[in-house]
């Protein structure tokens, strides 16, 4: 029998394929938007009852547990319950948080709007009930002249209240335009001498050569290793301290401050609620850090206080008044191992040696 390929009943076969398909599928009640409202608050709600659910499931299979002496079956139930609930509990944190937190501008919009919406039809309803009450308070037309008179006076005095209400709150523009004589004044006044004067009402303030970094330059800084003192020796609050050793570095040459032990402990935060590893610092970074944390060292060592001795040294050997002392006169004698050349400033220097001694025999 041969096959039929004609185009009709290929399309008549895919149509027939397509349909089986189509009713094989779930229905669309999962896909289609919540009734309700917006479908991750019902997801979050639904979460949080399950999770409740199951904590009441573990604690029912706790006080069972005490009662029973076979709690083999119920020990694998309980495993089975905790993962549960530790599932839940990554739905609930690391799921439902999130998006709430990135989807809250428009649910606080849409609670606006519906806020908005009630009132409006609250004020339409009592509006429509207030002119129901006055069409019914209206008397009957067919009476005499003097008291429809009065009647409409009433009315119209009413209706001018009503409009005075309603102008009352409204933005008044006799104080917006600026009066015409006052105005030329003004303009007249500064025409005469052809100087600038800026309206009283918003007065301009001319601008300072001296910028912001200057003006903040000029504070005097803060100073971290005070703060650190303060909380830490004259507080009275406990105060965690870190494991001993682990706030040495560079080899016990100096120790970690709070900022360093605070950004880590801020970098550790961020990787494990994100579960992301943060880059490095790389090797000239690294650098960087160890010349400015170490200035002066060289070869591993600490050379800047070679001087301090020297220094020492002459304040303990200079006088009070002013004059040179001992060191520094030391210092200022001539060099006589020079080279001599013919020796003429060799018997030179002998003569004034000579001299010198002999004054004080």
């Amino acid at each position: 029998m041969a096959v039929d390929n004609t185009l009709l009943s290929l399309l008549a076969t895919l149509t027939t394929s397509i349909q089986a398909a189509t009713e094989a599928l779930p229905g669309d009640g999962n896909t289609t938007p919540s009734a309700d409202g917006i479908s991750l608050l019902d997801v979050k709600h639904d979460l949080l009852l399950s999770y409740l659910q199951n904590l009441v499931f573990l604690i029912l299979l706790k006080l069972r547990s005490r009662n029973q002496g076979d709690q083999s079956d119920i020990e694998d139930t309980q495993d089975e319950v905790i993962r549960k609930l530790v599932e839940l509990r990554v739905y609930l944190d690391k799921g439902i948080r999130p998006l709430e937190n990135r989807v809250k501008y428009q649910i606080d919009k849409i609670i606006r709007a519906t806020d908005d919406s009630g009132r409006r039809a609250a004020q339409e309803t009592s509006t429509t009930s207030s002119k129901r009450s006055k069409r019914k308070s209206k008397p009957d037309r067919a009476s005499d002249s003097a008291e429809s008179g009065s009647e409409s006076g009433g009315l119209s005095q009413n209706e001018d209240d009503e409009v005075m209400d309603r102008t009352a709150y409204g933005p008044r523009g006799a104080q917006m335009v600026r009066s015409g004589a006052a105005g030329d004044s003004k303009t007249t006044e500064s025409s005469k001498d052809g100087i600038y004067r800026p309206p009283r009402i918003t007065p301009t303030a001319m601008p300072t050569s001296e910028a912001r970094e200057e003006k903040g330059s000029k504070r005097p800084g803060k100073s971290a290793t005070l703060d650190e003192f303060v909380a830490t020796e004259l507080s009275t609050a406990p105060l965690a301290e870190p494991s001993i050793g682990s706030t040495i570095v560079s080899g016990g040459r100096r120790m970690k401050s709070d900022k360093e032990r605070r950004e880590e402990a801020e970098r550790r935060e961020y990787e494990e609620s994100n579960f992301v590893r943060l880059p490095k610092a790389s090797k000239q970074e690294r650098a960087k850090q160890r010349g400015r944390d170490r200035p002066g060292g060289w070869a591993g060592e600490e050379w800047r206080g070679l001087d301090a001795g020297l220094n020492r040294i002459d304040r303990l050997t200079q006088k009070k008044s002013g004059s040179m002392g001992a060191l520094e006169r030391s210092r200022k004698r001539p060099n006589e191992d020079r080279a001599r050349g013919s020796g003429m400033d060799a018997g030179e220097a002998f003569e004034k040696r000579r001299k010198i001694v002999s004054r004080y025999r």
